[in-house]
């Protein structure tokens, strides 16, 4: 009898392990630092992402001077595929670039395309440590 039920709770706690993600790896939520090659040589961005369920909101800290100000809108994450638009401004003016990157765990590739130049840049990200 002893023996059936430490099987018992052997299978359970199995079951239950088994039915959690591997290191969360369902969400981009955290903060990943993104690998640009950009007209100017390649530059290193970072973004903090929330998640909410299938949404995703953050921030992303450009540190170019002629940046002014930056936002994120129509984050979504699904099927490992992460999209948003990043909206920057500069010179006064506000321009916007379509980001989409598929996430392999702590890693993603993906292009950020700019409408108004017409070109895309590829990109590599990597989950930050901490």
């Amino acid at each position: 009898m002893r023996r059936t039920a430490q099987n018992f709770l052997l299978a359970l706690a199995l079951v239950a392990l088994a039915s959690v993600p591997a290191n969360a790896q369902d969400s981009v939520a955290g903060k990943w630092i993104f690998n640009m090659a950009g007209p100017q040589g390649d530059m290193a961005v970072e973004f903090i992402f929330e998640q909410s369920g299938s949404e995703v909101t953050g921030t992303v800290t450009l540190e170019v001077p002629e940046i002014e100000g930056t936002e994120l809108s129509d984050g979504l994450y699904e099927d490992s595929i992460l999209s948003f638009l990043m909206h920057v401004s500069a010179q006064g003016q506000w321009f916007s670039v379509e980001m989409e990157a598929e996430v392999d765990g702590d890693e993603m590739v993906g292009e950020a395309y700019m409408a108004e130049m017409g070109q895309a840049m590829p990109f590599t990200a990597k989950r930050a440590e901490g």
